[in-house]
């Protein structure tokens, strides 16, 4: 599935409904709320507690590997550029976020290129805030100036190069905010990082963060999806942004808040393609029941109908009277709006000499052998045979145009021509051929049953005046014919 193209139009993951922009914009104004209201106290001192931050921040790593992972699979399935750059930069994140948990944790060596300093978890928050506004700047510019869809054999090139450029980067913004911190500005100070502010760091990465969160919004109304629910999380990101730069150090109110704002921010998108996907699980599962049912009530009807009409006792397929009610239904069946109709009238060659010179018995063996093998070959197609009258058949082909009818045509011809039915007193051949003539209806256009087999009659006296052993089609503009010593190519 193309999850950034839907109906021509852009950014689409699903099509999303009235319902769903309600939601994500429900979610944002009670963050947005919530926030405000957290603002005013921000700095507020709240007991230590030590195991929030790395469940959180699990919780956080986890949210973001796992929706990078589902993009990058994405990627491979629509082969959108886009796409690669959006789960990179969760990737990005998520390893970003992984070492500053482990930095906060004191879990990084004590010693060695990426020994941890005073600087390291600060920088490191600043690395991780910068690259994803930048990584969703760089995805939404991609969205405009990149549509291109990729070779398939370039994919394995394209998702090493974008997970090998990821993984370096996240390693030398490690041993930046490690072996050189001290070539950076100093920005926390005995846990308070007011100088976070002073220095315009804080205050560049949110304008960064604010910038990004814009442009995710427009163009609103051509957003599906994921366009919307990835707004809700830059924009979430950005509010965190906005506590930990008012909480001016840790184990505050504005700390604590922000930390739950990134975890949403990791988090809800993944969360909204799990749902969409779950949708369509659900939907897979009742179109499955019901196509179950459908087959039931259709085995029901076939065993129903095959009893009630009336079965030719001497080829022992359907007779004129089935053949009748079966091309009405079709005529008049709903999908006759979406789908072609395809009608075939076969004629044994020269049956009125075969009778004559070899006996009515020896018709009746011929008609015998003739039936059952155009009615194999109509259903393999799922198409509908009866005899007509005399040596005359009729295949009804629903959902065939009129390209598949003619080569439909073509296999009955060889199939007959192969039972090597002698017939000494053809003109055609010496073994017993058929002549086929039809007619489609294209999807929506309307027709009775009269004129159908009208046109289709006149396309087999067509067929038998221009030699027999072949077919034609009414209105064709390439009508087609085989002969069983000559070879036609369409």
């Amino acid at each position: 599935m193309n999850i950034l193209f839907y109906n021509d139009s852009q950014d689409q993951l699903f099509h999303i409904s009235p319902r769903q922009r309600r939601v994500a914009l429900a979610v944002a104004l009670i963050m947005a709320f919530l926030t405000l209201a957290a603002l005013f106290f921000a700095g507020t001192k709240l007991p230590v507690m030590s195991a929030f931050f790395p469940v959180l921040g699990a919780w956080g790593v986890m949210g973001d590997v796992l929706t990078s992972f589902i993009l990058f699979n994405q990627f491979r399935s629509s082969r959108i550029f886009p796409l690669l750059l959006l789960a990179c930069t969760f990737l990005l994140t998520g390893i970003l976020s992984l070492f500053y948990l482990l930095s906060l944790t004191g879990m990084l060596p004590l010693s060695g290129l990426f020994a941890s300093g005073s600087q390291t978890a600060v920088w490191l928050w600043c690395f991780w805030h910068s690259c994803f506004p930048l990584g969703i700047l760089l995805f939404m510019g991609s969205l405009h100036f990149n549509k291109k869809i990729i070779d398939r054999r370039l994919l394995p090139r394209y998702l090493f190069s974008g997970t090998t450029a990821v993984l370096l980067i996240g390693v030398l913004l490690l041993a930046l905010a490690t072996a050189g911190q001290d070539k950076l500005p100093v920005l926390i100070e005995d846990g308070n990082y007011r100088r976070l502010i002073e220095t315009a760091v804080g205050p560049a990465i949110w304008a960064l963060c604010a910038l990004a969160s814009v442009c995710s919004v427009f163009p609103y109304k051509k957003r599906g999806v994921l366009r919307v629910w990835l707004s809700v999380a830059v924009f979430a990101f950005l509010l965190g942004v906005t506590l930990s730069l008012a909480a001016g150090e840790r184990y505050t109110l504005g700390w604590y808040g922000a930390r739950i704002d990134s975890l949403i921010a990791s988090t809800v998108v993944l969360l909204s393609i799990i749902s969409e996907v779950n949708k369509l699980f659900v939907r897979l599962r009742r179109q499955h029941e019901e196509l179950e049912e459908s087959q039931q009530a259709l085995e029901s009807a076939n065993e129903q109908l095959k009893e009630l009409s009336g079965i030719d006792s001497l080829t022992r397929i359907a007779n004129r009277r089935k053949f009748d009610e079966v091309l009405k239904q079709e005529l008049n069946a709903p999908q006759r709006a979406k789908e072609h109709l395809s009608l075939l009238m076969i004629d044994i060659d020269f049956f009125k000499a075969y009778n004559d010179h070899y006996g009515h018995l020896g018709g009746d063996m011929v008609l015998r052998s003739v039936a059952p093998r155009l009615e194999a070959e109509a259903l393999a197609h799922f198409g509908f045979t009866a005899r007509y009258g005399g040596e005359e058949f009729a295949i009804i082909l629903p959902g065939h145009s009129e390209l598949e009818a003619e080569q439909i045509a073509e296999l009955m011809l060889e199939s007959v021509r192969s039972l090597a039915i002698p017939h000494q007193y053809s003109d055609v051949s010496d073994q017993i051929t058929i002549s086929i003539g039809g007619c489609t209806l294209r999807p929506g256009e309307k027709s009775n049953a009269h004129d159908f087999i009208g046109r289709a009659d006149e396309a087999l006296y067509r067929a038998k005046h221009e030699g027999r052993a072949r077919f034609v089609f009414a209105n064709s503009a390439r009508d087609s014919c085989l002969h069983p010593f000559e070879t036609t190519s369409h």
